[in-house]
């Protein structure tokens, strides 16, 4: 990949955008942008919302460029009512195991429906990063080999799932205990986790300045930094240059090599 490869002992960045649905103008503009820097992202797919205009868009893109996109499935519809109230994750304590497994192999269906084979069949995105152990027994079961949550190297978070993994824990409560660049002992998944979200899905959590920073932060602490992007957050032309304002200085920064999530297990002893 040229510039943007690195070199040995290289930090590795995955780049994940989430709730993939229709082909919008936000996404169009996304996908190119990415693919003109030839860096690979990992698209994560809500499956009742993936249109047929956005798989083709999509496939006809992997056609030509396998090695810059990769799909990944993000629950089934990203919502669900939790006392009558509705909640943007689907997925945790509140469902039964057989609930969840039910939705994960319907969501599955669809993809393999919509997309012609099983290219979605490795990474699994927990809406909201929300996930209990039966969510995980389930992701397994459905045959998926990489789950993608969050592991943020704040030191806070950082005690936080030591004190969860010294545990056996899957939970602290609502968050999960990350295993970032592992495979999770209590369900045999490979985590690759993002370290850095650069919007909240809604509005952009900060400068291109804050960013970088905070990439620096994590590549402190994991050789493995994921980022999450959301792409419908970037309208317009403001949000277009931010983007391409942070790829430019994520691609000129020194030492690096991006991936796709479902390379992470094959580079965990590196």
């Amino acid at each position: 990949m040229g510039k943007a490869a690195g070199g040995e002992g290289a930090t590795r960045i995955y780049i994940r955008d989430d709730d993939v649905g229709d082909f919008t103008p936000e996404l169009a503009a996304f996908v190119s942008l990415f693919a003109d820097r030839n860096l690979p992202v990992s698209y994560q797919i809500i499956p009742e919302l993936f249109t047929e205009a956005c798989a083709t868009a999509l496939v006809a893109l992997r056609a030509r460029a396998p090695e810059l996109v990769e799909f990944g499935q993000h629950g089934l519809r990203h919502h669900m009512m939790l006392r009558g109230r509705k909640v943007n994750f689907e997925f945790g304590p509140q469902r039964t195991y057989d609930e969840q497994l039910s939705d994960i192999l319907a969501g599955r269906e669809l993809l393999l429906r919509r997309l012609g084979d099983q290219s979605a069949a490795a990474v699994f995105t927990p809406p909201r990063h929300r996930f209990d152990r039966n969510t995980l027994r389930a992701v397994k079961t459905a045959g998926f080999s990489v789950l993608s949550s969050s592991s943020y190297p704040t030191l806070p978070h950082r005690l936080a799932y030591g004190i969860g993994r010294a545990l056996g824990l899957t939970n602290l409560g609502p968050p999960a205990v990350s295993w970032h660049g592992r495979v999770r002992p209590d369900c045999g998944l490979f985590e690759a986790s993002i370290a850095v979200s650069v919007d909240n899905g809604a509005t952009i959590a900060g400068s291109v300045d804050a960013v970088m920073k905070k990439v620096a932060q994590a590549r402190r602490h994991t050789a493995k930094v994921g980022l999450m992007f959301h792409h419908a957050v970037y309208k317009g032309s403001d949000g277009q240059a931010f983007l391409e304002q942070l790829v430019d200085r994520l691609v000129a920064a020194p030492n690096v090599r991006f991936e796709r999530l479902s390379r992470a297990p094959f580079r965990s002893q590196d």
